[in-house]
């Protein structure tokens, strides 16, 4: 059984909040984008899938963990072919797709620090160039994880300015019930893939 499996088996989804992200809200729900298609890594049993569709996105929503696609399979059926949940690594996973919007909540501080790089490369080719990746950077000021910290200006290295736009506005704060917080910054995918 997978790390992640066993957490869901186990009751032990404190990265969960139960409800949507503040950070979704405090974006309007991107009203400012033209319903496209949006990709959710990570996806576990977050609401932002049903919110997406209910949207008009088409949405793919990825998650390692058979429980968490499971959940997403049978919450999103009113919205048929809208919502597609596929079980994968996402550092294995190839899209048929790329996306006008990555939305990155909680996957990159589940992955280990020494895949980052990995994991930003893919983020790259899965956003269609002028496309947005919405990230939330988790705020944990604490060694080891997962969670694991992200440092913002460990971020602003990570995704680099070769490949990404950042705006000139500071990041959102959204905070978590378990008295963590993210950073929320949306980026705008530049050039070729």
């Amino acid at each position: 059984m997978n790390f992640w499996e066993e957490k869901y088996q186990q009751a032990q989804t404190g990265w969960e909040r139960g409800q949507i992200n503040p950070a979704f809200d405090l974006w309007q729900g991107f009203n400012d984008l033209t319903p496209g298609t949006v990709l959710i890594p990570g996806c576990g049993r977050s609401p932002e899938v049903r919110a997406f569709a209910a949207r008009g996105w088409q949405v793919i929503a990825v998650d390692m963990a058979p429980s968490a696609v499971e959940f997403q399979r049978h919450d999103n059926q009113l919205y048929g072919d809208s919502v597609i949940v596929v079980e994968a690594d996402l550092l294995a996973w190839q899209p048929e797709q790329i996306f006008d919007l990555v939305y990155e909540q909680t996957c990159l501080c589940a992955l280990n620090p020494e895949q980052w790089q990995q994991y930003e490369q893919r983020l790259a080719s899965w956003v269609t160039p002028g496309g947005q990746l919405a990230a939330l950077f988790m705020q944990t000021y604490k060694d080891g994880g997962p969670p694991f910290h992200c440092e913002w200006g460990d971020m602003r290295e990570l995704f680099t300015t070769t490949r990404w736009q950042w705006p000139e506005q500071e990041p959102l704060q959204s905070e978590h019930p378990t008295g963590i917080h993210e950073l929320g910054i949306r980026l705008t995918r530049l050039g070729a893939v």
